[in-house]
């Protein structure tokens, strides 16, 4: 299509009515022409140009390089209107899009996920590094109050012995303070009867020897008489 013929389309265009252009633009649209903008996908290829119309006659205002998102706005044959991410509409042959990404940007989405994914990787490495030096740390401490526990357990076992043995020390202590009392009591008891006797036995000692002189005086005297008598008779 020459310049010429696309400039005399345009003039018989605008002499349409307005319910004619109404009606074709009613029927555009039944035809398949999207009625919201959609994301489409410049296929690799050369650089494709965006134009002001439907021809290679129009001007162009921009040039997509292969694998660019743009907005399809409208659908007519072989051509369709798009918007670019710089806000430039125009028109291209609907020949260099596709709805599916191009292989280029699915690599580049497979880098950056991987790059994610090494993120996340190094992270969940380095957290398993510190879980594991945490989860080191709380085995040694595990192992010092498992040693402290042991210990206070041996602490108590032999202090609950030495609690049995000093009970059992007071009980004898206290057996034996009873035995003692009452042989305090027996050896008081003793001596009481000691002292008694030593009493006795010092009255009889006293009778004894008053016995004793009493029958040396009564043998004496016995004998002073004896002898005075004798003495009268050779007197």
């Amino acid at each position: 299509m020459s310049r010429k013929t696309a400039f005399t389309s345009a003039l018989r265009l605008r002499a349409f009515p307005v319910a004619l252009r109404l009606l074709l633009a009613i029927s555009v649209a039944l035809t398949g022409t999207p009625l919201c903008a959609a994301t489409w996908y410049v296929k690799p290829s050369a650089e494709v140009p965006v134009r002001s119309g439907q021809g290679s006659d129009f001007k162009i205002l921009a040039v997509v390089p292969d694998g660019m998102t743009v907005e399809l706005l409208e659908e007519v044959d072989v051509w369709a209107r798009v918007r670019t991410p710089g806000g430039t509409e125009g028109w291209l042959l609907k020949r260099y899009l596709t709805s599916e990404p191009p292989p280029s940007l699915a690599v580049a989405e497979l880098r950056a996920k991987n790059t994610s994914l090494t993120e996340k990787s190094d992270e969940i490495s380095r957290k398993y590094d510190e879980l594991s030096a945490m989860h080191g740390q709380k085995e040694q401490e595990l192992g010092i109050c498992l040693a402290e526990r042991n210990e206070i357990s041996a602490s108590y076992e032999t202090l609950r012995r030495d609690t049995a043995d000093v009970i059992s020390l007071q009980n004898r202590l206290a057996e034996t303070s009873q035995a003692l009392e009452k042989t305090r009591e027996q050896l008081a008891t003793l001596e009481k009867k000691q002292d008694k006797h030593k009493r006795n036995d010092s009255l009889l000692w006293f009778l004894a020897g008053g016995g004793v002189m009493l029958s040396g005086w009564f043998l004496g005297a016995m004998t002073a008489r004896s002898r005075k008598k004798k003495s009268s008779l050779l007197s």
